[in-house]
């Protein structure tokens, strides 16, 4: 079955939450595996940089350091914000600027859904991240980390307990608008009768974005090294109920739509020139290579009511 067809109206959430900060939370996950598996990811080095952010009217999401002084979230967080407040490391820094991209207008499937907060402070104990500026993500397995709502695929998103965790999911749908928006679904262990896209066989650590993750990374590993690849945008459902279970898919926007705007913004944000000569070649076999044994697919977007 298409997946365009098992969309529902509605059935795209924008992924922050309205509690205060104290209410972090982080991912569904699958229901054979333990939790400890996904907060040990959450918890690798590679991720220290992903923090929760606040904005000035409550709504709680997630966000990347990309320089000392420069946040990357989700554009959504900063709608009608005037500040925001980033914690990381244990440390809370305040804003003295926020920017979204002036291509986003609300419309998840539209993509543009980027945002950047400036902080009065520099962060001087958490390294910041080096954004992808290599080939797609499209056909690769990515790590998403956030603070967002956990449970599993089957009861979708139900506790928190002020964690970070991190799940891993091949980027196997686009939507029909790859260049700006980009997702992975959340196939079941139990079944392979109700798959959205892609190979129907979850990765040992699949799991889905809940509310909460909004602004998070998601991450390519390319040799040892961890790149920024893109930012958590929204949750869409095909059953109805955008609430992460089995078979909601997890969406993101990729940092190659939101570079010429970066760079326009942020001075020095943590890039890698090299791996955009140097790293397509291995990029492209890795593509190929998961191609074959996965699938991509490009669904159509449905019609959404974003809330």
């Amino acid at each position: 079955m298409k997946l365009s067809s098992r969309f529902f109206l509605g059935s795209a959430i924008l992924i922050s939450t309205w509690f205060q900060p104290l209410s972090s939370w982080s991912a569904t996950i699958r229901d054979d595996v333990p939790d400890s598996d996904y907060l040990n990811l959450g918890a690798n080095s590679a991720y220290a940089a992903v923090g929760l952010l606040v904005n000035s009217w409550g709504y709680t999401g997630c966000g990347t350091l990309i320089a000392p002084d420069w946040v990357l979230t989700a554009g959504h967080m900063l709608d009608a914000a005037t500040s925001g407040t980033f914690t990381i490391n244990g440390t809370a820094y305040t804003s003295d600027a926020i920017v979204k991209d002036p291509g986003w207008n609300g419309n998840a499937f539209g993509g543009n859904d980027f945002g950047l907060v400036h902080l009065s402070t520099p962060v001087t104990s958490v390294t910041p991240v080096t954004l992808f500026t290599g080939a797609s993500a499209i056909g690769q397995t990515a790590t998403y980390v956030g603070y967002g709502f956990t449970g599993t695929g089957l009861t979708g998103w139900k506790t928190f307990d002020g964690q970070k965790r991190a799940f891993q999911n091949v980027v196997d749908g686009d939507f029909g608008n790859p260049a700006l928006i980009l997702g992975s679904d959340f196939d079941n262990p139990n079944t392979t009768a109700n798959n959205s896209f892609g190979s129907p066989i979850p990765l040992p650590l699949e799991g889905c974005v809940a509310p909460g993750d909004s602004g998070g990374g998601v991450f390519l590993t390319i040799g040892s090294q961890s790149y920024l690849a893109g930012v958590i945008s929204a949750v869409v459902a095909t059953d109805g109920n955008a609430n992460a279970s089995y078979t909601d898919v997890s969406v993101l926007g990729p940092i190659s739509a939101a570079m010429p705007w970066i760079l326009s913004v942020v001075p020095e944000p943590s890039t890698n020139g090299l791996l955009l000569l140097a790293g397509i070649g291995l990029v492209a076999g890795i593509w190929r290579r998961q191609k074959r044994e996965r699938g991509t697919s490009r669904p159509q977007p449905p019609t959404a009511n974003l809330q």
